[in-house]
């Protein structure tokens, strides 16, 4: 087996029996409430009636210190489920399976009662008078009491289909199940500590950084030799569980599921396990062991019918991915969806699992059409620069670009030359999140956004290198002289309009001021590229976008532009490939290219009324 398959170890109650396990003072008091132990004693009898293959019963974690004294540990994590099992034990049997040493009874008057002596009498007459002197005992007592009725007087709310079962010979099952007498075993996921490590994890656990995830966890049930499972299945699920860990593990895959990272103790696997468990966002927030607790409880079914459900939960996302459409709809979706991540992606299931594939489609097509266009009454016009907000125009440049890669690999697959069996491009979700993006104008606008003096300078450099002819210009060189002998804003600003107008009349196709916010000269674009820019005309802009791609050479000008993603509809403008005319300029962004742009966009995100593909708006809005 894979090194995956190496197991987290566990104990079984009677491998606790003769061991000392030390309390340090910085414990909090006993705190199970009588719902706490009604719950384990009813899961229990349910574990001990339950088929014969299901062999272990797990209770949470037991976080251990070894101590210099042979078989003592400190306990870091855990002294709530040991002090119950000892009072279920110590009722059924009348003796100590452990010792439980409380530092604190060692540091505290004479006047205050000895806790491991309380526990060690607990069943005598004496002790629900000594249990109203201190709180820690009050608790403790209360649960030896609770453990009580439900043997005694309320066994048939507690432990159903009791039939004609004795109070005796149902004490006798418990005995018979916590001292490994039967096939079955009641164990602890034992988690040894080294000292120098104790005051570290203490605090961990105690800030909700424990050690153990979730997903360690749940493996821990399945992978354990104990599990029930047999070996050939254990085997398949440990490498399994490898290939799911991995898989989740890329941040392509993960991107299409989720717009968050995981912090610690969560990890991404827990998304799966969530899932299955049907534990929401708000509930994993709050115990982040909540699916575990799912995964452990007997009553919802053997480990072979859950592990089952996690291959096919997992296949079924794996095959999102793999779909160039679900992908695509999905991770689009998942970057726009606010609500709660665990309600979406269930309702994602669920509809795939209801619907046809191409109906699926159609239904994803439809929430999108929603997260652009939600009354129906858009029109791609209506996305302005400064009348839309920011947020819904990155919504509708990734559209267009996600539309852009889904027609380019349609086309490309109906060749029969090529026969194209696999997409070759997707549009990569992770970098939504791991890079900042803007929207950024194709040909500049009048206004000028140069607050700092450097970018001024940079701007005005850039001008000079690609028109220098432009400040022979009797107002530009003016307003020039007067920038150079002042540099105040207001005198760059009045130069840097003069540029922007000269150029556009160079040009009878310009696009007009009035137009400059339309979506014909907009595109989505990362934010470091953005702002090397600087608001530089079209041919700077044009070198910089090619440069962040990737074809970057030596003693290139914008030297200090990163290579980058950059958004293939992006690309397509910046290297005019939307303009098919033999004459296409390429030192400026005209109007014709404006338009061509739009076009192009139309198409992608219109209805298709032609095929009857309903898309994102109307063709009659247009």
């Amino acid at each position: 087996m894979s090194e995956n398959t190496r197991q987290i170890p566990m104990k079984d109650f009677t491998q606790l029996k003769g061991l000392t396990f030390e309390i340090p003072s910085q414990q909090r008091g006993y705190k199970w409430t009588p719902a706490n132990i009604k719950e384990l004693i009813s899961d229990l009898w349910e574990f001990i009636n339950a088929p014969e293959n299901k062999r272990v019963y797990c209770l949470q974690p037991l976080a251990v210190v070894p101590m210099a004294e042979n078989e003592k540990y400190s306990v870091l994590d855990g002294q709530q489920r040991l002090t119950t099992l000892f009072l279920l034990y110590k009722y059924l049997t009348n003796q100590n399976p452990y010792t439980l040493e409380f530092v604190r009874d060692n540091n505290e008057n004479e006047l205050v009662i000895n806790r491991w002596n309380f526990l060690s009498n607990i069943s005598d007459n004496a002790a629900s008078e000594k249990a109203d002197k201190q709180i820690d005992l009050f608790y403790i007592f209360r649960a030896y009491q609770t453990i009580a009725e439900c043997f005694e007087t309320l066994p048939h709310d507690v432990l159903p289909n009791l039939q004609k079962l004795t109070t005796e010979s149902i004490k006798d099952e418990f005995v018979e199940l916590l001292e490994n007498k039967r096939s079955k075993t009641v164990q602890v996921i034992w988690y040894e500590v080294p000292e120098e490590k104790a005051h570290e994890t203490f605090r961990n656990l105690n800030s909700g950084k424990i050690s153990l995830t979730n997903t360690e966890l749940i493996k821990a049930l399945f992978l354990n030799s104990a599990s029930g499972l047999d070996t050939s299945v254990r085997e398949d699920a440990a490498r399994q569980f490898e290939e799911m860990e991995q898989t989740f593990n890329q941040d392509h895959f993960w991107a299409m599921l989720s717009s968050d990272e995981p912090i610690f103790p969560h990890t991404r696997m827990d998304l799966l396990f969530n899932l299955i468990a049907e534990i929401d966002e708000n509930e994993s927030e709050k115990d982040f062991r909540s699916s575990f607790r799912w995964f452990a409880k007997e009553t919802n079914g053997n480990l072979e019918s859950k592990w089952k459900k996690v291959r096919h939960t997992f296949l079924r996302l794996y095959d999102f991915y793999n779909n160039i459409y679900l992908y695509h709809y999905i991770g689009y979706l998942t970057y726009c969806n606010k609500e709660n991540r665990y309600k979406f992606l269930t309702s994602i299931l669920k509809s795939s699992r209801e619907k046809t594939k191409s109906n699926f489609i159609k239904n994803l097509r439809e929430r999108i059409r929603k997260t652009v266009n939600p009354d129906d009454t858009r029109s791609i016009y209506d996305f302005e620069y400064g009348q839309m907000s920011t947020k819904m125009l990155r919504r509708f440049f990734i559209l267009h670009n996600i539309e852009t890669i889904l027609q380019r690999y349609e086309i490309l697959k109906s060749s029969k030359e090529l026969k194209l069996q696999h997409e070759f491009e997707q549009f990569p979700f992770e970098l939504l999140h791991k890079q900042s993006w803007d929207i950024e104008h194709i040909t500049s606008q009048t206004d000028s956004k140069f607050d700092n003096e450097q970018d001024r300078q940079d701007w005005l450099s850039s001008v000079r290198n690609d028109y220098p002819k432009y400040f022979e210009v009797e107002d530009i060189k003016n307003k020039h002289e007067l920038y150079k002998a002042n540099r105040s804003k207001a005198n760059f600003d009045e130069l840097y309009k003069a540029v922007i107008r000269y150029n556009d009349e160079q040009e009878s196709d310009h696009i007009a001021e009035d137009y400059k916010n339309q979506v014909g000269n907009l595109v989505l674009l990362d934010s470091h590229t953005n702002r090397s820019f600087h608001n530089s005309l079209f041919p700077r802009k044009r070198r910089i976008v090619v440069i962040a791609n990737g074809l970057k050479s030596k003693g290139d000008e914008p030297n200090n532009v990163l290579q980058v993603y950059i958004p293939p509809c992006t690309l397509q403008c910046f290297t005019k490939a939307y303009s098919k005319s033999s004459d296409t300029k390429l030192n400026a962004w005209l109007q014709f290219d404006a338009d061509s742009y739009t076009s192009d966009i139309a198409k992608k995100l219109c209805d298709d009324t032609e095929h009857n593909i309903q898309k994102y708006f109307k063709n009659e809005q247009l």
